[in-house]
């Protein structure tokens, strides 16, 4: 799997919420997108949404608070898969569960082993990244996130990028019929969400059935307290924060020879590896830094600080404070977050905690 592969579709798909409502394909090979359903809403969200009422600012990340265990009726399990998940107690002797999360599915992981089963039924409160729930159901608040992406100072995309770059992504989207010149108003996180709607998607999978959607869809029909670790809003401002050079590699990845294949092949081989608790930090960084000039370098690193280590370090303080309060909270985030240097399981280690894999 090529290295490129692993940086830009790949660790997205493990790490963020964000592919669920940006145009993923399902396993019919149909594209669900509230962003728009044609290429008229394009214009649409750059006419209707005022760029005063775009948020500006970060959402903070959502204070804890106390909830009452819920109870809920028996639920089959699936014993055929084994993903990780821990017990991350402290010395009060509280405890929370916590779960590498894959945004992605098929119908073998709508149901978790008995060890996860059981850990979920012991927590009255589920933590995930960010609850998508609003905007898939909404349009109108959907149309307002994209407003986000828009360009509020005049600019277009291609004063931000290379005119290769710009070309040939546009050259790619002509090709699969997605194309739209309104296009130009806006960031490039619209540009590759819509780039991954040209890729056919031959893996099996849907974001409908990712595992955080599932636990999602659960909890709230079960009424277990919904906590979130970041917001939808926080996600997308990381994005904007990405400098034009980055955005300009990512962007380009797109374009490579045979990209679509790889992102599929990759894409299986990560789910695999999650559905049986195999998944590590070496399988995807090994050799992400390596045969690389020392300008592109510099940029995956921007990239890997913006979407893993900072994230980690503001998910595991969220820990800590769902830990201090006693409260029963069980934790769904990306896997990728918990391996490695500077991930969730080394820095709450780290913090004193003891932590126990779940088997």
């Amino acid at each position: 799997m090529k290295n490129k592969i692993r940086i830009t579709a790949l660790m997205t798909a493990l790490l963020l919420t964000v592919p669920l409502i940006t145009g993923c394909q399902n396993n019919t090979g149909s594209t669900a997108n509230p962003f728009w359903s044609d290429a008229t809403a394009v214009s649409d969200i750059v006419t209707s949404v005022p760029q005063e009422s775009v948020p500006t600012e970060s959402v903070p990340i959502s204070s804890p608070t106390e909830s009452s265990l819920v109870s809920t009726e028996p639920r089959p399990t699936n014993n055929d898969i084994s993903p990780a998940a821990w017990k991350v107690e402290d010395r009060d002797g509280h405890i929370i569960y916590m779960m590498g999360s894959i945004h992605m599915g098929d119908d073998s992981v709508q149901y978790m082993p008995d060890y996860i089963e059981n850990a979920y039924l012991s927590c009255d409160s589920l933590a995930v990244e960010a609850d998508i729930s609003g905007i898939l159901e909404d349009p109108a608040q959907a149309q307002q996130y994209a407003g986000m992406f828009l360009y509020s100072d005049g600019t277009k995309i291609q004063d931000h990028i290379s005119e290769e770059t710009y070309n040939g992504c546009v050259e790619l989207l002509t090709s699969a019929n997605l194309y739209n010149s309104m296009y130009d108003l806006f960031k490039p996180f619209i540009w590759t969400s819509a780039m991954s709607q040209a890729f056919p998607n031959y893996t099996g999978l849907d974001y409908n059935k990712g595992v955080d959607m599932m636990f999602l869809t659960r909890a709230k029909n079960e009424n277990k307290t919904i906590l979130e670790v970041e917001s939808l809003t926080f996600q997308f401002e990381m994005f904007n924060s990405f400098s034009d050079e980055l955005n300009d590699l990512m962007m380009s990845e797109y374009l490579q020879p045979n990209f679509g294949t790889l992102m599929n092949e990759g894409t299986l081989e990560l789910f695999n590896a999650w559905k049986y608790g195999t998944v590590s930090e070496e399988l995807i960084l090994t050799g992400t830094f390596t045969e690389q000039d020392a300008d592109k370098a510099a940029l995956y690193q921007e990239y890997i600080d913006k979407l893993v280590l900072t994230r980690n370090r503001s998910m595991a303080e969220t820990a800590e404070q769902y830990l201090q309060n006693g409260q029963k909270v069980f934790f769904l985030v990306g896997v990728l977050h918990f391996y490695g240097d500077g991930g969730l399981l080394d820095l709450l280690q780290q913090a004193g905690y003891t932590i126990t894999p779940l088997s």
